[in-house]
């Protein structure tokens, strides 16, 4: 948010700096400079003065103020900050209109508690305008040009399966989101009133799984699939959706403008997607488009019809060719996870890393529609093992370890399918992990003495469990793992971890029989 205030010179004294106290009243830098010299405590400004807000911009500050004062111990610093009310500022000085950017800080007392905030005020120049908008439209054309390359690299029945997915994941999930926020405020209708909601504890909250959750499992898998195929700034995007969604897990008074920020994101994400789906079109021709859709349709309707067929009657040579049509649409478990490659291969790239991953199959063909049931838990546990078990190269080369390996098998039975994912990284060591588990609140210290190793490393999978203290592009926000168990659990599965510090982790998942 920008602001004409034209007292910004009078607050900063010419030194570029002030505080901010949680009452919402400002001592300028110059007080601040007598208070360091011993001089006794002035008289401090009211926020809407000092900075000349008006009275809504001054109640949108003190409603983010709260927010910190709340949430700046289990928050990362940067997403309070990324959501302060006012970010940038202009007055008018006797060379003309001047442009500064403002920069928070937090200020704590002994005890680790908030006191106030200091604010440094950035001269950006008389051409600050002119450079952040150049910076926008040079960042929009890069964002292009690797879309352009995603396109090209990726073959368009693939990126049609992307897309048809991502579509519905965000039609779905806008539509829960509508549905919450219509039931949360009578009189909400198709996204188009005034975001005015209702308290953020019931976004996290409900039986079954939460508006929150649902949502967040949308996103992720968009982030992650988009990211998969080399489409950055989709998956930039859905980040920062993820990021107003998590700022809604407590109750804060700037709840309203987090929400309509969510609802106007949502949207931009639609857009981006439709954006993508029309360089497709242009780049495989509409002609091809509607071919392979033609083909398909028609494909489908020969397996159906090849189901329906009693092949008890039928000689051997007839009975051959019912059971191959039946299975035309089936494709081998390593042409499916070719999707697995691209995404392991991107995010090692991104955290400059090197792995080679590795796909093997005991099984004949299957339908990709089947797969697909598994590939939402593939994608959380590959995203977090490259990101959390991998070494760095330096890391890898100081253990005495070469390239990285990431293993992928697809082992089918008659009882059951088993989908081996291993890696040969940093390993995790249980009583780490319930140590941590028990500082982040997810069980008692007594709890976690009478787990055993198995059941320790079992807590990766809780919900709100994470190694980081901020999270990443990749991982960090301690839902991934949760989601992945949560999937293969719905799908009448198990999910299994086996590790040991030094030496990789194992993830296994049993599944029934998957449907040809």
């Amino acid at each position: 948010m920008k602001n004409q205030p034209e007292k910004i010179p009078a607050i900063t004294g010419g030194a570029g700096f002030f505080l901010i106290h949680l009452d919402g009243t400002v001592t300028p830098s110059i007080a601040v400079a007598s208070l360091a010299l011993g001089g006794s405590a002035p008289a401090r400004l009211r926020l809407r003065e000092a900075l000349n807000l008006s009275a809504e911009a001054a109640g949108q500050f003190l409603k983010w103020l709260d927010l910190v004062h709340r949430r700046h111990r289990n928050l990362s610093w940067g997403k309070l900050e990324a959501l302060a009310p006012v970010s940038e500022i202009s007055y008018q000085s006797a060379a003309g209109e001047s442009h500064c950017r403002l920069t928070y800080r937090k200020l704590e007392d002994a005890s680790g508690d908030l006191a106030a905030l200091s604010v440094m005020v950035i001269d950006a120049g008389p051409g600050r305008a002119l450079a952040r908008q150049l910076e926008a439209e040079r960042q929009r054309h890069n964002l292009e040009i690797r879309d352009v390359v995603a396109l090209s690299a990726n073959p368009p029945e693939v990126l049609g399966g992307f897309l048809d997915d991502a579509v519905a994941r965000l039609d779905g999930a806008r539509r829960g989101w509508d549905a919450f926020l219509a039931r949360s405020k009578p009189g909400f209708e198709n996204g188009k009133r005034d975001t005015k909601k209702a308290s953020a504890e019931t976004v996290w909250s409900g039986t079954g799984e939460s508006p929150g959750q649902l949502l967040f499992r949308e996103l992720h898998m968009v982030k992650g699939n988009a990211g998969a195929f080399g489409f950055e700034g989709m998956a930039a995007n859905a980040q920062a959706s993820e990021d107003l969604l998590e700022a809604l897990k407590h109750a804060s008074p700037d709840s309203d403008r987090i929400t309509a920020r969510l609802t106007s994101a949502l949207s931009d994400l639609r857009l981006q997607l439709e954006e993508i789906r029309r360089a497709l079109k242009l780049i495989a021709g509409e002609g091809q488009d509607a071919m392979t859709r033609v083909l398909k349709w028609k494909l489908d309707r020969l397996v159906i019809a090849a189901q329906d067929v009693d092949t008890a009657s039928l000689n051997p040579s007839q009975r051959k060719l019912v059971e191959s049509t039946r299975q035309l649409a089936n494709l081998s478990p390593a042409y499916l996870a070719r999707k697995y490659k691209n995404l392991v291969e991107r995010i090692a790239h991104n955290l400059g890393k090197q792995i080679d991953f590795r796909v093997t199959s005991n099984s004949g063909d299957i339908h990709p529609e089947s797969f697909a049931r598994v590939d939402e838990a593939l994608v959380h546990i590959l995203r977090n093992m490259v990101d959390h078990g991998i070494e760095s190269p330096a890391e890898r080369t100081a253990a005495g370890k070469g390239e990285a390996v990431i293993d992928m098998e697809y082992v089918a039975g008659e009882a059951n399918v088993l989908i081996r994912i291993r890696d040969d990284g940093r390993g995790m060591d249980p009583e780490v992990i319930a140590d941590r588990a028990v500082a982040l609140g997810l069980l008692s210290s007594g709890e976690a003495e009478g787990l055993d190793d198995t059941g320790k490393l079992g807590l990766i999978f809780r919900e709100g469990f994470t190694t980081r203290d901020t999270a990443s592009m990749v991982s960090g926000r301690g839902l991934g793992l949760a989601l992945a168990a949560k999937c293969v659990a719905d799908r009448g599965g198990n999910l299994y971890v086996y590790s040991r510090p030094g030496e990789g982790a194992r993830f296994a998942i049993e599944l029934p029989p998957l449907g040809h």
